[in-house]
Parts: structure tokens; C-alpha cells; sequence
């Protein structure tokens, strides 16, 4: 039998991932594009959804025609995207305004005051701020959709979105369907939202137009995905209690799996699982990448000149430098909440030099992750022995070992780095019928590169800060 082939779009924060993956979880061609600048008419959180098609279908186009397959060999288009992104769309699906991002606050004063009653629902507040501040432009729109929606209309002409990123809106979590309690005391008609439809779910076909922007062949089938996180926890094997993954990107995020929906998780959320019916609790910390990136942008200028000197990452000139200070970093300790634009450098002194900051950038991340199996530990009454951990900062040995010094946890780095892009395929691979379930997927195509101990000695160091 021929290989058979999906194609996965990964549409992040700051940039779009397309990939082709393999029935044995090998990525055979991708492409990334990251957004443009923004106009500076649009405020801090927003992002043109244009900007998310196009890139979506730049990409795909690109890792299309680098397969030596070609889109013949795909059997299937499955999207995962970051989560509670809302915009506001005509009939055809059109913008009628920029999304919202995740990372936008953005509130409506009742929503304020119905916080303890709605709970942490983002996308209900952003809805509810439309309601509030642009109402004609909220009679106008057809719908307010999520990110996934948005991107499967454009493939496929269906408005739909997976419960990972329903989630975010007035759901009721007992059935994952919308909630028409929530939706009158919220002033959100159903029929303003996007359907809900469990991942693995064949939800359309591309059409042609899609055929056409994207090179993906006219007709293929496309199958409802979910959101990035809950594609990473699979991709890395996570789908059973007892297992934790970190991931390093934009953010700090960490889940385990659990058996059912947990109301008042504290800090953390509870959402629905890439596997229909499982749910994952997940701590999250915004910003901790961008605190990373913001970093490199604005003090690394002589490291990102030698980089295109030398053909070398900048990121490794970095941590080449992050390395020589010791686990620590002689006492200071970064709280990169920049995204609440909040961050905090504390105990600063004259002894701290510029690889300094780097690394305790870098420990924060670590304390992220710390703080979070330690509260999952005591929620749920077990301690965790190893982390699987993904993201773009699992490419960095340094702060694998961080991460394993920190947690006092043995790290584990799969082959595959873009594990949303392979949890994502999974669900492709059993919704179309190739493996019987998520167990079979995971075993052909989750495969371990390193196990990374973590030092005693730094060990030490970290538990005393």
C-alpha cells in the first residue's frame, strides 16, 4: 500500500507552521512563515485575519511542492491553532474586524461583573466587549469565531471549531455543546457562534478555491483538529494521568492528562482533550518565549550580526554565553509577565552582566514549570517522575538542562520538536480510519530522542531559591 500522508497547519502566536507528516510521525516537508508587522492602527493583541489564511496557505503551498509525494499522497487536512482568538466575521466568513488575540484582555463591564458566574471564559469577555463597544458592529456579524473556524471555512466552507477552543465561549462543559443558559445571560445568541465539532470528525472537503491557494488537491478531506496545546499533549504521548509535558514557546505551558472535567482548578484550567472525552489540566504562563525573543531583539544586536556573519543560530551564540553563569544565576530571578506588561527583574545588581539576564530569562521558564507539577502533584495526589517537553525551546540543550534542573525530573525530547504538528496528524491518522486509536498512533509515531537527568549540584541551587 502507498504511504499515505497528512498535512497539518500550525497557526501559532507569531507565525504559521505547515508540514506534511507520515503514517510513522516523520515530518517530510514543512515551511514557516512568520507574521508580518502589524499596521499601527491595530492595538497591541490584535492580529489582521487575513494575515492567518495567508501565511496558512503560503506555507502549506511550500511544504506541498518540497514533498516528493505530492498532494496526491495526502489523505487528509487537519488545523491546530492557538486558542481564543475571536473574530468577527460576515456570512461568507469574511473579517469584519481584526482578531483578538489570546494574549488581549480586553473586557466588557458586565462581563466584569458576571466574572465569578461566567469563570475564566476569554472568549466571552471579548464577545461581550463587542457587545458593549461596537454594537452595530455586533448585529452586523454573522458570527464570532474562533481561530480554527475561521481557517477550516476557508478550506472547507464550514464554520466550525473544536471543543478545545469552544471552551473559551459560553459552553456547557457537561455535554461540550454551546450553553443557552450562558448565551442569554450574556447577551451572545447561538446561532452568533461557530459549531461545535469533536476532533477527529470529517467536517468538509478542500474546495477548489482552497485547491488553488494552498496546492492541497481539490476534494480531500478535512478533519476537525484541536487546539495547539491539546495537539501537543498528544503528539508528545500524553493521554493518560501520571504523564506531565512542558512546552517552551510563546509561552510556558504545562498539562497532564486527567479522567474528567475538574471545576475550580485554582490557577490552572481545565479543558477538553484532543481525544474526545478525555480532559487535560493546564498551567500557563504568557509571555515567557516572547520575554526570550524581546531579549534577543533589543540587547543582542552584536550576537544577531556575528549570527549572520557566521551562518549560526543567534540563539546558540546566546546560550553559549547563558552557559557560563552558574545555575542561578548569582541570585537573579526574572518574572516575565511582559505580557501583562508587568515584568519584573529582581535583585539586580552590578554583578550581573547581559548572559545574566539571558539565562535567568531562560530559569524562568523552569520556575514556570516547577510551579505547576508541583501543583498538579498536590491536586491530584501523585508525584511525576519524568516530563515530556516540546516547543521551540526543547531545541536548546541548555535549557533542557534547566528545565530538568528545576523540576528535579528527567526530561524527555521526542524526535519529532513540532509535536502539535504530530499530535495533530494523529488525529488525522484515526480519523481517517488508518490506526484504530490514539494508543496505536502514539506507538507508530511518538519516538524518543534523549533522556536528559537532571545535576544534582544544580538541583540544590534551584530548591533554595
Amino acid at each position: 500500500m502507498s504511504q499515505r500522508l497528512f498535512a497539518v497547519f500550525d497557526i501559532g502566536t507569531t507565525g504559521t507552521r505547515s508540514a506534511v507528516v507520515d503514517e510513522e510521525g516523520r515530518e517530510l516537508s514543512k515551511a514557516y512563515e512568520e507574521y508580518p508587522q502589524k499596521p499601527r492602527n491595530l492595538k497591541t493583541h490584535e492580529q489582521l485575519a487575513e494575515v492567518f489564511w495567508h501565511t496558512s496557505a503560503n506555507t502549506m503551498q511550500r511544504a506541498i511542492s518540497s514533498c516528493k509525494q505530492g498532494a496526491e499522497a495526502v489523505v487528509a487536512a487537519i488545523v491546530a491553532s492557538t486558542r481564543d482568538c475571536i473574530t468577527p466575521v460576515d456570512k461568507k466568513g469574511d473579517p469584519l474586524a481584526p482578531t483578538v488575540t489570546w494574549v488581549d484582555n480586553r473586557s466588557a463591564k458586565k462581563s466584569k461583573e458576571m466574572a465569578e458566574f461566567i469563570g475564566p471564559r476569554k472568549s466571552v469577555n471579548k464577545i461581550m466587549w463587542f457587545i458593549e463597544n461596537e454594537p452595530d458592529l455586533f448585529k452586523r456579524a454573522h458570527k464570532f469565531i474562533p481561530l480554527d473556524a475561521f481557517i477550516n471555512n476557508r478550506l472547507c466552507g464550514e464554520m466550525a471549531s473544536s471543543p478545545a477552543d469552544a471552551r473559551y465561549g459560553p459552553i456547557d462543559h457537561d455535554k461540550l455543546e454551546w450553553s443557552e443558559e450562558l448565551c442569554q445571560d450574556t447577551g451572545i445568541p447561538v446561532d452568533k457562534l461557530a459549531k461545535i465539532t469533536p476532533a477527529g470528525k470529517v467536517i468538509g472537503e478542500i474546495s477548489a478555491e482552497a485547491s488553488k491557494t494552498t496546492c492541497l488537491r481539490k476534494g480531500t478531506p478535512v478533519i476537525m483538529g484541536s487546539g495547539d496545546q491539546q495537539c501537543s499533549a498528544l503528539g508528545t504521548g500524553v493521554i493518560a494521568p501520571g504523564m506531565v509535558k512542558a512546552t517552551t514557546g510563546t509561552g510556558t505551558f504545562v498539562i497532564t492528562h486527567v479522567e474528567e472535567f475538574i471545576e475550580e482548578p485554582f490557577v490552572m484550567f481545565c479543558n477538553p482533550a484532543a481525544i474526545p472525552g478525555e480532559w487535560i489540566l493546564e498551567g500557563a504562563t504568557p509571555g515567557t518565549g516572547l520575554a526570550y525573543k524581546w531579549y534577543r531583539d533589543n540587547y543582542c544586536e552584536p550576537e544577531m550580526a556575528l549570527a549572520a556573519q557566521s551562518e549560526k543560530d543567534v540563539y546558540e551564540i546566546i546560550e553559549a554565553a547563558a552557559a557560563r553563569v552558574p545555575a542561578g544565576s548569582d541570585g537573579l530571578v526574572v518574572f516575565p509577565f511582559m505580557a501583562y506588561r508587568k515584568g519584573i527583574f529582581y535583585n539586580l545588581g552590578f554583578e550581573h552582566t547581559k548572559a545574566h539576564v539571558g539565562r535567568a530569562i531562560m530559569e524562568a521558564n523552569g520556575y514556570s514549570i516547577k510551579m505547576y507539577i508541583e501543583m498538579m502533584e498536590g491536586m491530584l495526589d501523585f508525584e511525576f517522575d519524568e516530563i515530556r517537553i516540546d516547543g521551540g525551546g526543547a531545541s536548546s540543550p541548555l535549557w533542557r538542562q534547566i528545565q530538568a534542573d528545576c523540576t528535579n525530573l528527567t526530561t524527555i525530547l521526542p524526535k519529532a520538536r513540532d509535536s502539535t504538528v504530530i499530535g495533530a496528524a494523529m488525529i488525522g491518522t484515526v480519523g481517517s480510519g488508518l490506526y484504530g486509536s490514539y494508543g496505536e498512533a502514539i506507538e507508530n509515531m511518538y519516538h524518543v530522542e534523549e533522556r536528559r537527568k537532571p545535576i544534582a549540584e544544580n538541583v540544590a541551587v534551584y530548591e533554595k531559591l
